[in-house]
């Protein structure tokens, strides 16, 4: 098989541009020789002419490969040879002889400090060479910074050709910005023989370039400088790509501090642990302390510890996300609200880690905590005020039982004053007595639930129960407001998880709502139609639906905002504080409605899933 191998742009570099004059210099060598070959055989002149045969042999230098200069060496010494037998004979005696000597010892040095040059030479024409085959740009330049080589890579660099560039001073041209002085970098590259550095250049464009330059000092004859061989690599694209990570970066720190938000790492199965700044910040550890396991343990608040372990043995097990919330107990008393995110990543066969992150939600929790406990005391006025509305039936409520038993105790009296007192008669007046007590305790039992200020608390309820113990408190007002009420209940019985106060709350704020907008009406007849269904989704549906006028369309979108009311003395928080209640148990709350044809309050609450059917 043939294999033919194009010579690189580096080779093409060196050779052929001089493939012309270097015949011509070999031509200029031969003609220079054959002069003094022939003025030292046929002068007179007592002088050592051969001596100029050191012109030739430094000419050879460029010319030759070091067996080429030997040659050349070889025939200098012969042709000073041959003119002196021609001139002289063998007289060893004379004047002559004594010319023959200084020139050829003349001939001897010079061949020997060429060769030592052209060693030099030949080896840093070859470092170049090689260099020259990368993309960087080569350049070399003498002791007083002169340009003598330029490689193709420097020319796509800054711009400049080599016939432009060769010959210029290094600083004139490229203008170069040291990250120290020029007298320092010299300083060591004398003494070291090498220099390492960033350095700014101008192209020939204008623009600034960053490069790394690499520069090796020549030694020539006597171990002296003789040259500075630079490597220029262009970084700027990775210095700017640095920059941009560092701002990112920047960005970054800067985000996870207004956020409270750290980075955190953790690898699997060596335990090893790496976070962030503003992670250290939210921990409280020093700068100097690792992060562990152990000393996150140590922070953990004692009643979230199982928690923090529970996580950390799912990490072990590798599962694909963690997610989990706990509280941090500091040194100084504080408790801080921490929640952690982390996704795995495989890392190898065995090793894997996890990356998350941590933010701190204490804000946020004391936040919640301050809402709930607002809304809680709003719930409360508000069914404060439900009760003021409600004060005449719940007087009459309270009377009626009152009356009866009053009414008789005095029949019972009376049965007892007769000469021959009726037992009978006195134990069922007692009886009924009893039952009115029971009966007034009762409705005395639900007022002081709803008036209580208490925190909700949920349980197992029977939906029908708070429905019908509801009704009962609005009783007197339906029958006031001569409402006739429609029930459609398609369940006896459905069990829901929440606060009894709290539903009896939103059933008795509709109900109200529902009888004033009737009130409010010019209608014949006043209908409150209720429905009680199962939901296909696993929730229980109640239905409200009056027979007043309805409600616009452009007031629907705003019936569930806070402070938005219809009635003169109305604040505007009832149907805010039940969408609140209703969707705190799971569930949701909206209306519908037909001008003209009344309005629909819809309830859904999510069944217990003991009950579902």
């Amino acid at each position: 098989m043939k294999i033919i191998t194009e010579p690189t742009p580096a080779v093409r570099w060196f050779s052929r541009p001089f493939v012309n004059s270097v015949q011509l210099q070999r031509l200029g060598a031969i003609a220079l020789s054959s002069s003094i070959f022939v003025i030292d055989t046929a002068s007179s002149i007592h002088i050592a002419i051969a001596v100029l045969y050191v012109a030739v042999i430094l000419m050879s230098v460029n010319l030759f490969s070091r067996k080429g200069v030997i040659g050349v060496s070889l025939v200098c010494i012969g042709l000073t040879l041959t003119a002196f037998v021609i001139g002289h004979g063998f007289e060893l005696y004379d004047g002559s002889f004594a010319r023959l000597l200084v020139s050829l010892s003349a001939i001897g040095m010079t061949t020997v400090l060429a060769l030592k040059n052209k060693s030099a030479t030949d080896e840093l024409q070859e470092q170049v060479r090689l260099l020259a085959q990368t993309h960087d740009a080569i350049i070399v330049r003498d002791m007083n910074h002169v340009i003598t080589q330029w490689s193709p890579g420097a020319e796509a660099l800054y711009g400049w050709t080599k016939s432009q560039a060769v010959g210029q001073d290094f600083r004139a041209l490229l203008s170069p910005q040291l990250m120290t002085s020029w007298d320092q970098m010299m300083a060591c590259l004398l003494e070291t023989g090498h220099w390492e550095g960033e350095v700014i250049e101008h192209c020939r464009d204008g623009a600034c370039v960053t490069v790394v330059s690499r520069c090796s000092l020549s030694l020539g004859a006597n171990n002296q400088p003789k040259a500075i061989l630079a490597t220029h690599n262009d970084i700027s694209d990775r210095k700017r790509a640095i920059e941009a990570l560092q701002r990112s970066e920047a960005f970054l720190a800067g985000a996870q501090w207004l956020s409270q938000t750290g980075s955190i790492g953790l690898k699997i199965p060596s335990g090893e642990m790496y976070w962030s700044k503003e992670a250290r910040r939210i921990f409280e550890f020093n700068a100097d302390e690792p992060p562990t396991l152990t000393s996150i343990l140590a922070k953990t608040h004692p009643d979230d510890i199982e928690i923090v372990k529970a996580a950390i043995k799912n990490a072990f097990q590798k599962a694909p996300h963690i997610k989990t919330e706990y509280r941090l107990s500091m040194a100084d008393g504080r408790v801080k609200h921490l929640q952690m995110l982390a996704q795995l990543v495989k890392d190898g066969d065995e090793d894997s880690e996890y990356v998350g992150a941590l933010m701190d939600v204490t804000d946020t929790r004391m936040a919640e905590e301050a809402l709930h406990r607002s809304e809680v005391q709003l719930a409360h006025f508000s069914r404060v005020a439900t009760l003021g509305e409600l004060a005449a039936s719940i007087a009459h409520e309270v009377n009626q039982p009152l009356a009866a038993v009053a009414t008789n105790g005095t029949a019972g009296l009376r049965w007892l004053n007769r000469d021959t007192p009726d037992i009978g008669e006195v134990r069922s007046a007692i009886e009924r007595m009893v039952s009115e007590t029971h009966r007034a305790s009762e409705v005395i039992r639900r007022i002081r639930a709803m008036a209580r200020k208490t925190e909700p608390q949920k349980a197992a309820l029977n939906l029908v129960e708070i429905i019908d113990e509801s009704l009962a408190l609005v009783g007197r007002e339906l029958k006031r407001n001569k409402v006739e009420l429609e029930r459609g209940f398609d369940v006896e019985a459905v069990s829901v998880t929440g606060d009894r106060v709290q539903l009896q709350q939103v059933i008795i704020n509709l109900l109200m709502n529902a009888m004033q907008a009737m009130a409010n009406a010019k209608i014949k007849r006043r209908t409150l139609h209720l429905r009680l269904l199962h939901s296909d989704d696993g929730s229980v549906s109640f239905e409200i639906k009056d027979s007043g006028p309805g409600i616009s369309s452009d007031r629907m979108p705003m019936l569930f905002m806070a402070f938005y009311t219809t009635k003169q003395e109305g604040m505007g928080m009832g149907l805010s504080i039940c969408r609140s209640i209703i969707e705190a148990h799971g569930g949701r709350i909206w209306a519908t409605s037909e001008p003209g044809e009344g309005a629909v309050f819809h309830l859904s609450l999510p069944i217990s899933p003991w009950e579902q059917p």
